[in-house]
């Protein structure tokens, strides 16, 4: 049973824990995974707005982070790694954290038309995993925070809380499955067009490029004849 000394203070804590909580559900709601969205699905859009777009949103929910964990930290003066929550919001700091790190490791791109190199190909699948890892930890983060916040403090609001978020993961889960949907879609249909440029087999055809650099057909009589040769062009009746 609680003192009344002790009741005053779980009651003043209240503020700043809800201050705590709504700083990482900005972060860990809205923010990160934004950036990664961005990073995903607004790639099609020319120039590098994708890129500034994912850099914003990824520095400044990683700063509401730190904000947050100062805050809570300064009130509540430490906290112990036994709750799941802190174990939680700890693991998905620390992945957070190494995403910037792992920005600055990145290999260089490969040039237009070159194949990409296999560091890379691991570079971009280490980092695609590890962000959105960091961000699905944070989001169960959220909701052992909710939990923790309920079993410490008794608050009454909890279970809508709880309800609003989980409708909140549900919308975004539903708004990842569209955009998906859509990006197969664009991507099958970039494909469709660049199989249209092919008009034969380059084993059977023994010509070098089907399209030269100017978007024109070539063959090797084109060539010949552009080296000062004589294209002929020889017809056969037919059987």
């Amino acid at each position: 049973m609680l003192t009344r000394g002790s009741a005053e203070a779980e009651q003043d804590l209240r503020p700043v824990l809800g201050v705590h909580g709504f700083m990482m559900f900005l972060a860990w709601g809205i923010l990160l995974p934004g950036g990664i969205l961005s990073a995903r699905y607004l790639k099609h859009i020319k120039g590098d707005g994708w890129f500034k777009i994912h850099m914003y949103l990824q520095c400044s929910g990683l700063a509401i982070v730190f904000l947050g964990l100062l805050f809570a930290v300064a009130e509540l003066n430490g906290f112990s790694f036994s709750s799941s929550h802190v174990k939680f919001g700890f693991t998905a700091i620390v992945l957070a954290c190494a995403q910037p790190v792992n920005a600055w490791l990145r290999p260089a791109k490969p040039a237009q038309g070159e194949l990409m190199s296999s560091k890379r190909l691991i570079w971009e699948y280490s980092h695609s995993i590890v962000g959105q890892s960091a961000v699905v930890i944070g989001v169960v983060a959220l909701f052992t925070g909710m939990k923790h916040l309920g079993e410490r403090n008794g608050a009454e609001n909890v279970d809508g809380l709880n309800w609003a978020l989980g409708l909140w993961v549900f919308l975004g889960v539903v708004t990842v499955v569209y955009l998906e949907y859509r990006e197969r879609g664009r991507r099958r249909a970039r494909n469709l067009s660049r199989g249209n440029w092919v008009l034969g087999n380059v084993e059977e055809d023994d010509s070098t490029d089907l399209i030269d650099s100017r978007g024109g057909f070539r063959d090797k009589d084109d060539e010949e004849g552009r080296n000062g040769g004589r294209s002929e062009i020889q017809l056969e009746p037919l059987k």
